[in-house]
């Protein structure tokens, strides 16, 4: 029978059971070490956005489990090593060659059906089925959250690969910087194909888009309706997609403006940040110098960019016209249809899968890197222009 202070109050249970699981995925990941301190509950409760009472209510049950030892007047010390092998399993590298199950690691996202995610493994799979094989979703969230959460989750995921004899992986990384050590073992452990972006120092195999390509069109495909002043809207990250798309950017107003014009490159602000002063400034210049296009990083810049310049009484395309990509958004929030630029995320998914099965068959050979062509999708938010307008 419970006892009072066993008992959690109806609503305090779900953030229990939240803060529970958080600390408890990031132990079994090694993200806290065994031997460590646990972060001091006052961390702890801003990091995770709760009382200080749901964090103690969390770390006595954790210590319940035997994932944590407390000490009078100290801080919980981590005891996870030997309990996240036990509940993993122990390995067993003889079945990984013989395996016929693939890990597709990856965020599921919040769209409906037909999302990005969901085409990249209706593309894997078909090609793995075709030779026998069976992928297998293993679903990081439907939200991605900071580096860090992102760390712990994948980590977490990489490590059941490992213990429990999959055949090998496809891999789409957003804690791009971090679990390098644990990427690197499972690569060599069985075979491994990125997708979309690379991690430094990790020889594998990969499956992406022609990102600079698909950018470069899209200039040339304004340049076309009579748009000389042409923004770029980029996003603070390091990741290959980002860099190659902006690269595609700079390349393009380069080769048709040699001389003439000048790249306006701008950065996004953090998701929920109100600092758009740049982007501010520039789209309050007068309309014979402000830009007459902008195109996005994403389409969810896009619809962002969309939302500001509606604060500063512009719109798409009357006053700027928009081009985004991915096409994950059909729709600008004033109904016009986003001009976006397409991936080809089921093709992305049988080449991911096609890299894996030609590693079973040769794992001396090469890395190779599979970038496949976009399409430009044209709706109604790209306007042309006279050339006496520019």
């Amino acid at each position: 029978m419970a006892t009072k202070s066993d008992l959690i109050p109806p609503t305090s249970a779900k953030l229990h059971g939240h803060v529970v699981s958080a600390l408890r995925e990031r132990i079994l990941s090694g993200f806290y070490q065994a031997g460590e301190w646990l972060p001091a509950e006052r961390v702890l409760t801003t990091d995770l956005s709760v009382h200080r009472k749901v964090v103690r209510t969390a770390i006595a049950q954790l210590e319940k489990e035997g994932l944590l030892v407390r000490r009078p007047n100290c801080r919980p010390v981590v005891q996870a090593a030997a309990s996240a092998e036990d509940a993993v399993g122990p390995e067993d590298n003889s079945r990984f060659s013989e395996s016929r199950l693939v890990a597709l690691s990856m965020w599921r996202g919040g769209g409906s059906v037909g999302s990005a995610q969901q085409r990249i493994f209706w593309g894997m799979n078909q090609a793995l089925g075709q030779a026998g094989y069976h992928g297998v979703f293993l679903d990081l969230g439907e939200q991605v959250g900071t580096v860090q959460q992102n760390a712990v989750r994948e980590a977490l995921h990489l490590r059941y690969v490992l213990d429990h004899g999959f055949g090998g992986t496809i891999f789409y990384p957003y804690a791009y910087d971090e679990n390098r050590e644990l990427i690197q073992e499972v690569s060599r452990r069985m075979p491994l194909v990125l997708i979309d972006r690379m991690v430094a120092g990790v020889e594998a195999d990969f499956a992406g888009a022609q990102n600079r390509q698909a950018v470069y069109d899209a200039v040339m495909h304004l340049t076309e309706r009579g748009h000389r002043r042409i923004a770029y809207l980029t996003k603070s990250e390091s990741i290959l997609p980002v860099q190659e798309r902006l690269q595609g950017y700079l390349v393009a107003m380069r080769d048709v403006f040699p001389e003439t014009m000048t790249e306006i490159v701008l950065t996004a602000p953090v998701s929920g940040s109100d600092y758009w002063y740049v982007f501010d400034a520039v789209f309050r210049l007068p309309a014979g110098e402000r830009p007459t296009a902008l195109i996005c990083v994403n389409d969810i810049e896009a619809m962002r960019a969309a939302n500001r310049l509606a604060e500063l009484g512009l719109s798409a395309p009357e006053d700027v016209s928009l081009i985004g990509f991915d096409n994950i958004v059909s729709e600008l929030p004033n109904g016009i249809g986003l001009t976006t630029v397409g991936q080809p995320f089921e093709e992305i998914g049988k080449a991911a899968a096609k890299l894996f099965l030609r590693r079973i068959d040769d794992r001396a050979g090469s890395q190779v890197h599979v970038e496949l062509p976009t399409q430009l999708i044209e709706r109604e938010s790209v306007q042309s222009l006279p050339l006496s307008s520019n």
